[in-house]
């Protein structure tokens, strides 16, 4: 092994040495999990998915079962992890490390003259303090952070080599895995591959730009059709209508938009809704009520819609935490302004150097584009910039090369 394998291997080591250390210190009482109902409702679907009793909990807020609130990914790792809480803390903690592999390969990709970036980027994953505090929390950031970061590599490889039809048929796997862990990437599958061809443009040989990029949009598009069809069968089934992605879109969208949004997430709208009894509707009424609703508001209020756009943006890209849950805690508020400012500003840095090619930084920076603004539009959250951070990681390392030309 030489030494660039042997400090990739003590970085992981001790990447996962840390977040295994996390996992343990986290109380396996699952009555701890109630301060992030989020987390509940993925036990419960994963726990009805492992008992074969299918995908839906019991929303107290409703009194209602739901069926088709949350797609279907993290509750299937949730089920495959047996739904204990210590066993999934520890799965996840091996995801999050081999999200610093995926960096790696990817920043040895990206810029192959200088290697020691690409372990420097790895050490700056490594220590993200957001990647590891959620590798202890029963959400679905873990688990889409890993396929997001492994399907920016593959990307980039298959549109390097189009004619390996394996890695094309791999990285719509796993851009489709990564879709149905968070529908909000939606046209992801589309935008990487495009970032990718452009990236790969200098080196275009029989295939031309506009051909490698059909093919790869066209295989992650098909491969997404393929996964979501069944789930929207599913719920043609048991609902009566064709839901593609999930039931919570209302919900998200009027707590985005309504009188009293604020740019953050705050569902208490829903214990005393003047307008309808919302108990009475089914969930897929419900949705579309709500949508319809948050719609209204937004068009009716544009320049109230721009303010939240833009105090969305600002909470999603905040570098110290802001909810009740993290804000309250100066450990976690200092760990976070000691990793975001530095690394934020050598981000900004890293843009301007010519260590790194333009169509690179596009390339790097094309979740961070999209969630920015796909959250702009629903609700704004430090926790959504979570997965869009690693690979940033390339351009705050080329900020600490001088200011010429790589070879």
């Amino acid at each position: 092994m030489n030494r660039a394998g042997a400090s990739l291997l003590v970085i992981l080591i001790a990447a996962l040495g840390i977040r295994l250390g996390w996992a343990w210190h986290q109380s396996a009482d699952e009555r701890l999990l109630i301060n992030l109902p989020d987390q509940m409702e993925y036990l419960s679907l994963g726990r009805n998915l492992l008992e074969h009793q299918g995908l839906y909990f019991f929303d107290h807020r409703f009194d209602q079962t739901i069926y088709a609130y949350r797609t279907p990914g993290y509750p299937m790792f949730v089920a495959l992890c047996g739904a204990n809480v210590m066993i999934i803390r520890v799965a996840q903690a091996l995801l999050d490390t081999s999200t610093i592999l995926a960096i790696f390969l990817l920043g040895r990709r990206m810029i192959p003259a200088k290697p020691w970036l690409s372990l420097l980027g790895a050490g700056v994953v490594a220590v993200n303090p957001f990647l590891i505090y959620f590798s202890g929390l029963i959400l679905s950031e873990t688990l889409f952070t890993t396929l997001l970061a492994w399907s920016i590599y593959v990307a980039a490889v298959a549109a390097g080599k189009p004619s390996r039809a394996w890695v094309v048929l791999v990285g719509g796997f796993i851009m489709g895995l990564a879709v149905m862990v968070r529908p909000s990437a939606m046209l992801l599958p589309i935008l990487l591959p495009l970032g990718a061809c452009w990236l790969n443009r200098p080196t275009t040989e029989a295939y031309s730009f506009v051909r490698r990029s059909v093919i790869l949009s066209a295989v992650n598009v098909g491969f997404l059709v393929a996964m979501f069809l069944p789930w929207a069968i599913r719920n043609h089934r048991i609902l009566g209508h064709w839901v593609w992605t999930t039931t919570n879109s209302g919900i998200t969208a009027y707590d985005g938009f309504n009188p009293q949004a604020t740019g953050g997430s705050d569902q208490r709208f829903l214990e005393g809704f003047a307008d309808a009894d919302l108990k009475r509707m089914g969930e897929v009424q419900r949705s579309r009520y709500l949508q319809d609703l948050a719609w209204r508001y937004a068009t009716t209020h544009p320049w109230r819609s721009v303010e939240l756009g833009a105090s969305k943006i600002a909470r999603t890209w905040s570098p110290l935490p802001l909810s009740k849950q993290f804000g309250g805690n100066s450990l976690y508020v200092a760990a976070a302004l000691c990793y975001s400012i530095p690394f934020d500003l050598l981000v900004l840095i890293g843009l301007g150097s010519k260590s790194l090619r333009r169509s690179a930084k596009v390339f790097v920076l094309i979740p961070a584009i999209y969630f920015t603004v796909v959250h702009a539009m629903s609700v704004g959250s430090l926790r959504y910039r979570v997965p869009v951070e690693p690979p940033m990681a390339i351009l705050a390392v080329c900020a600490m090369v001088r200011r010429t030309k790589m070879d």
